[in-house]
Protein backbone atom coordinates (compact mmCIF):
# COMPACT_ATOMS: atom_id res chain seq x y z
CA UNK A 1 0.00 0.00 0.00
CA UNK A 2 1.32 3.48 -0.86
CA UNK A 3 2.77 5.16 2.01
CA UNK A 4 1.07 8.67 2.17
CA UNK A 5 -2.47 7.34 2.70
CA UNK A 6 -1.16 5.42 5.67
CA UNK A 7 1.10 8.19 6.90
CA UNK A 8 -2.37 10.23 6.91
CA UNK A 9 -4.59 7.60 8.75
CA UNK A 10 -1.53 7.55 11.15
CA UNK A 11 -2.07 11.65 11.35
CA UNK A 12 -5.79 11.58 12.17
CA UNK A 13 -5.37 8.54 14.59
CA UNK A 14 -3.05 10.77 16.43
CA UNK A 15 -5.27 13.83 16.19
CA UNK A 16 -8.30 11.47 17.50
CA UNK A 17 -6.62 9.95 20.31
CA UNK A 18 -5.39 13.84 21.54
CA UNK A 19 -9.38 14.80 22.44
CA UNK A 20 -9.26 11.71 25.06
CA UNK A 21 -7.92 13.71 27.55
CA UNK A 22 -10.16 16.63 27.16
CA UNK A 23 -12.86 14.17 27.29
CA UNK A 24 -11.72 12.40 30.83
CA UNK A 25 -11.42 15.86 32.35
CA UNK A 26 -15.10 16.53 31.43
CA UNK A 27 -16.18 13.25 32.85
CA UNK A 28 -17.16 13.44 36.41
CA UNK A 29 -16.98 9.03 36.84
CA UNK A 30 -14.74 7.28 37.94
CA UNK A 31 -11.27 6.61 36.04
CA UNK A 32 -12.62 2.49 35.51
CA UNK A 33 -15.93 3.79 34.86
CA UNK A 34 -14.51 5.95 32.15
CA UNK A 35 -12.26 3.01 31.12
CA UNK A 36 -14.97 0.53 31.27
CA UNK A 37 -17.76 2.45 28.93
CA UNK A 38 -15.26 3.98 26.32
CA UNK A 39 -14.11 -0.40 25.59
CA UNK A 40 -17.47 -0.98 25.89
CA UNK A 41 -18.78 2.05 23.30
CA UNK A 42 -15.84 1.14 21.16
CA UNK A 43 -16.80 -2.43 20.79
CA UNK A 44 -20.66 -1.83 20.32
CA UNK A 45 -19.19 0.78 17.89
CA UNK A 46 -16.64 -1.82 15.70
CA UNK A 47 -19.75 -4.75 15.89
CA UNK A 48 -22.32 -2.18 14.05
CA UNK A 49 -19.60 -1.33 11.35
CA UNK A 50 -19.10 -5.69 10.83
CA UNK A 51 -22.86 -6.26 10.46
CA UNK A 52 -23.40 -9.34 8.68
CA UNK A 53 -19.13 -10.31 8.34
CA UNK A 54 -19.44 -10.97 12.68
CA UNK A 55 -19.92 -14.86 11.08
CA UNK A 56 -15.91 -14.33 9.76
CA UNK A 57 -14.29 -13.92 13.58
CA UNK A 58 -15.05 -17.47 13.79
CA UNK A 59 -12.52 -18.04 11.21
CA UNK A 60 -9.56 -16.22 13.39
CA UNK A 61 -7.61 -18.75 15.15
CA UNK A 62 -7.15 -19.94 18.64
CA UNK A 63 -3.37 -18.62 18.68
CA UNK A 64 -4.77 -15.04 17.27
CA UNK A 65 -7.62 -15.22 19.69
CA UNK A 66 -5.11 -15.97 22.79
CA UNK A 67 -2.86 -13.06 21.42
CA UNK A 68 -6.07 -10.74 21.16
CA UNK A 69 -6.67 -11.87 24.45
CA UNK A 70 -3.10 -10.85 26.18
CA UNK A 71 -3.78 -7.71 23.91
CA UNK A 72 -6.78 -7.02 25.55
CA UNK A 73 -5.63 -7.41 29.12
CA UNK A 74 -2.45 -4.42 27.92
CA UNK A 75 -5.09 -2.33 27.17
CA UNK A 76 -6.96 -2.51 30.21
CA UNK A 77 -4.13 -1.73 32.05
CA UNK A 78 -2.84 0.92 29.69
CA UNK A 79 -6.51 2.94 30.09
CA UNK A 80 -7.10 2.36 33.56
CA UNK A 81 -3.95 3.53 34.63
CA UNK A 82 -4.04 6.54 32.03
CA UNK A 83 -7.21 7.32 32.79
CA UNK A 84 -6.16 7.41 36.42
CA UNK A 85 -2.99 9.48 36.10
CA UNK A 86 -4.93 12.57 35.33
CA UNK A 87 -6.42 13.30 37.92
CA UNK A 88 -3.09 13.67 39.60
CA UNK A 89 -0.94 15.49 37.10
CA UNK A 90 -1.35 17.61 34.28
CA UNK A 91 -2.93 16.95 30.70
CA UNK A 92 0.40 17.22 28.43
CA UNK A 93 2.69 16.00 31.37
CA UNK A 94 0.24 12.47 31.65
CA UNK A 95 0.13 12.31 27.70
CA UNK A 96 3.90 13.01 27.39
CA UNK A 97 4.64 9.82 30.16
CA UNK A 98 2.27 8.02 28.51
CA UNK A 99 4.19 8.56 24.79
CA UNK A 100 7.25 7.31 26.82
CA UNK A 101 6.37 3.91 25.36
CA UNK A 102 8.42 4.80 21.76
CA UNK A 103 11.07 3.21 24.68
CA UNK A 104 9.49 0.26 25.26
CA UNK A 105 8.20 -0.17 21.82
CA UNK A 106 12.00 0.10 20.37
CA UNK A 107 13.72 -2.08 23.09
CA UNK A 108 10.65 -4.87 22.55
CA UNK A 109 11.17 -4.66 18.69
CA UNK A 110 14.87 -5.27 18.52
CA UNK A 111 14.56 -8.27 20.95
CA UNK A 112 11.82 -9.95 19.87
CA UNK A 113 11.08 -9.01 16.41
CA UNK A 114 14.51 -8.43 15.07
CA UNK A 115 12.93 -5.19 13.58
CA UNK A 116 15.50 -2.66 13.12
CA UNK A 117 15.76 1.59 12.22
CA UNK A 118 17.41 2.99 9.43
CA UNK A 119 19.99 6.09 10.94
CA UNK A 120 18.01 8.68 10.34
CA UNK A 121 15.30 7.25 11.99
CA UNK A 122 16.83 6.35 14.93
CA UNK A 123 18.34 10.29 14.69
CA UNK A 124 14.17 11.06 14.25
CA UNK A 125 13.89 8.92 17.50
CA UNK A 126 16.38 10.41 19.56
CA UNK A 127 15.11 13.66 18.65
CA UNK A 128 11.77 12.69 19.98
CA UNK A 129 12.71 11.36 22.89
CA UNK A 130 14.74 14.71 23.65
CA UNK A 131 11.80 16.79 23.30
CA UNK A 132 10.11 15.06 25.40
CA UNK A 133 12.88 14.63 28.52
CA UNK A 134 13.16 18.63 28.45
CA UNK A 135 9.26 18.84 28.58
CA UNK A 136 9.81 16.36 31.31
CA UNK A 137 12.73 18.04 33.12
CA UNK A 138 10.82 21.03 33.52
CA UNK A 139 7.59 19.77 34.45
CA UNK A 140 8.96 17.04 37.25
CA UNK A 141 9.51 19.88 40.02
CA UNK A 142 5.80 20.03 40.78
CA UNK A 143 4.87 17.58 42.98
CA UNK A 144 3.20 15.54 40.51
CA UNK A 145 5.49 12.43 40.67
CA UNK A 146 2.51 10.01 41.19
CA UNK A 147 0.37 10.45 38.37
CA UNK A 148 3.61 10.60 36.12
CA UNK A 149 4.74 7.13 37.06
CA UNK A 150 0.90 6.43 36.61
CA UNK A 151 1.23 7.27 33.42
CA UNK A 152 5.11 5.70 32.75
CA UNK A 153 3.41 2.72 33.69
CA UNK A 154 0.35 2.73 31.03
CA UNK A 155 3.33 3.31 28.40
CA UNK A 156 4.78 0.34 29.48
CA UNK A 157 1.09 -1.89 28.99
CA UNK A 158 0.47 -0.09 25.16
CA UNK A 159 3.85 -0.88 24.08
CA UNK A 160 2.83 -4.14 24.48
CA UNK A 161 -0.44 -3.67 23.30
CA UNK A 162 0.98 -2.34 20.09
CA UNK A 163 3.42 -4.94 19.69
CA UNK A 164 1.17 -7.76 19.99
CA UNK A 165 -1.01 -6.10 17.29
CA UNK A 166 1.93 -5.93 15.29
CA UNK A 167 1.79 -9.55 14.62
CA UNK A 168 -1.57 -10.37 14.98
CA UNK A 169 -2.83 -7.97 12.71
CA UNK A 170 -1.22 -8.90 9.67
CA UNK A 171 -3.34 -12.14 9.68
CA UNK A 172 -6.62 -11.02 11.12
CA UNK A 173 -9.01 -7.73 10.08
CA UNK A 174 -8.97 -4.33 12.00
CA UNK A 175 -12.70 -4.70 12.77
CA UNK A 176 -12.33 -8.08 14.24
CA UNK A 177 -9.06 -7.28 16.29
CA UNK A 178 -10.94 -4.05 17.30
CA UNK A 179 -14.21 -6.31 18.50
CA UNK A 180 -12.11 -8.79 20.40
CA UNK A 181 -9.32 -6.72 22.30
CA UNK A 182 -11.73 -4.12 23.01
CA UNK A 183 -13.95 -6.61 24.11
CA UNK A 184 -11.48 -8.75 26.50
CA UNK A 185 -10.31 -5.41 27.55
CA UNK A 186 -13.69 -4.15 28.78
CA UNK A 187 -14.46 -7.62 30.58
CA UNK A 188 -11.21 -6.81 32.42
CA UNK A 189 -12.23 -3.84 33.53
CA UNK A 190 -16.02 -4.73 34.08
CA UNK A 191 -14.37 -6.97 36.81
CA UNK A 192 -12.01 -4.73 39.19
CA UNK A 193 -14.70 -1.99 39.00
CA UNK A 194 -17.11 -4.68 40.59
CA UNK A 195 -14.49 -6.10 42.99
CA UNK A 196 -14.27 -2.00 43.62
CA UNK A 197 -17.65 -1.46 44.64
CA UNK A 198 -18.20 1.34 41.51
CA UNK A 199 -21.39 2.25 40.64
CA UNK A 200 -22.10 1.23 36.52
CA UNK A 201 -25.09 3.66 36.55
CA UNK A 202 -26.53 7.05 37.79
CA UNK A 203 -23.88 9.44 36.34
CA UNK A 204 -25.13 12.58 34.18
CA UNK A 205 -26.28 12.48 30.33
CA UNK A 206 -23.03 14.44 30.03
CA UNK A 207 -20.84 11.77 30.76
CA UNK A 208 -22.76 9.13 28.67
CA UNK A 209 -22.24 11.39 25.82
CA UNK A 210 -18.40 11.47 26.24
CA UNK A 211 -18.58 7.72 27.02
CA UNK A 212 -20.00 7.78 23.37
CA UNK A 213 -17.82 10.16 21.76
CA UNK A 214 -14.57 8.36 23.13
CA UNK A 215 -15.59 5.11 22.03
CA UNK A 216 -15.72 6.63 18.44
CA UNK A 217 -12.94 9.12 18.03
CA UNK A 218 -10.00 7.87 20.80
CA UNK A 219 -11.49 4.19 20.43
CA UNK A 220 -12.21 4.07 17.03
CA UNK A 221 -10.71 6.81 15.19
CA UNK A 222 -7.32 6.40 17.35
CA UNK A 223 -7.14 2.89 18.50
CA UNK A 224 -8.35 1.48 15.62
CA UNK A 225 -6.86 3.51 12.69
CA UNK A 226 -3.41 2.93 14.66
CA UNK A 227 -3.56 -0.63 14.95
CA UNK A 228 -5.12 -0.64 10.82
CA UNK A 229 -1.60 1.18 10.12
CA UNK A 230 0.59 -1.38 11.80
CA UNK A 231 -0.21 -3.97 8.94
CA UNK A 232 1.82 -1.92 6.73
CA UNK A 233 4.44 -0.14 9.10
CA UNK A 234 6.50 -1.04 11.64
CA UNK A 235 5.44 -0.66 15.10
CA UNK A 236 8.11 1.76 16.26
CA UNK A 237 7.24 4.04 13.90
CA UNK A 238 3.20 4.15 14.93
CA UNK A 239 5.21 4.62 18.83
CA UNK A 240 7.22 7.81 17.27
CA UNK A 241 4.13 9.06 15.50
CA UNK A 242 2.11 8.76 18.89
CA UNK A 243 4.56 11.32 20.12
CA UNK A 244 2.61 14.08 18.33
CA UNK A 245 -0.19 13.00 20.61
CA UNK A 246 1.93 15.10 23.36
CA UNK A 247 2.04 18.47 21.52
CA UNK A 248 -1.35 18.07 20.25
CA UNK A 249 -3.31 17.27 23.59
CA UNK A 250 -1.30 20.12 25.32
CA UNK A 251 -2.44 22.53 22.99
CA UNK A 252 -6.17 21.61 24.17
CA UNK A 253 -5.16 21.51 27.77
CA UNK A 254 -4.19 25.26 27.75
CA UNK A 255 -7.07 26.33 25.20
CA UNK A 256 -10.00 24.58 27.12
CA UNK A 257 -8.56 24.12 30.69
CA UNK A 258 -5.91 27.21 30.58
CA UNK A 259 -3.10 24.49 31.70
CA UNK A 260 -0.34 27.04 30.99
CA UNK A 261 2.22 25.76 27.99
CA UNK A 262 5.99 27.05 29.21
CA UNK A 263 9.21 28.01 27.20
CA UNK A 264 10.37 24.31 27.94
CA UNK A 265 7.18 22.86 26.36
CA UNK A 266 7.18 24.67 23.42
CA UNK A 267 10.69 23.98 22.30
CA UNK A 268 10.57 20.11 23.46
CA UNK A 269 7.10 20.18 21.38
CA UNK A 270 9.21 21.47 18.23
CA UNK A 271 11.90 18.51 18.98
CA UNK A 272 8.90 15.96 19.02
CA UNK A 273 7.58 17.17 15.70
CA UNK A 274 11.08 17.48 14.15
CA UNK A 275 11.39 13.53 15.53
CA UNK A 276 8.30 12.27 14.29
CA UNK A 277 8.87 13.80 10.39
CA UNK A 278 12.53 12.25 10.28
CA UNK A 279 11.20 8.98 11.69
CA UNK A 280 8.40 8.86 8.82
CA UNK A 281 10.67 10.44 6.06
CA UNK A 282 13.10 7.55 6.44
CA UNK A 283 10.36 4.76 7.45
CA UNK A 284 8.65 5.70 4.18
CA UNK A 285 12.11 4.69 1.92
Amino acid sequence: MKTVPVFAAIFFGVLCMSTSSIMIRWCSAPALIIALYRLVATTVLALAWKRKNIAAMARISRRDMALMAVSGLFLALHLAFWISSLSYTSISSSVLFTNLQVIFVLFFSALFLREGLKRWAIVGVLAALTGSGLIAGGDLGHGKLLGDMMALASGLFVAVYLLIGRQVRARVEILDYTVVVSSVAAVVILATALLANLPLSGYPAVDWLLFLLMGLGPGLGGHAVLNWALKFVKAPLVAVSILGESVMASILGWIIFHEALLWYQLAGGGLILTGIYLAAVNESK
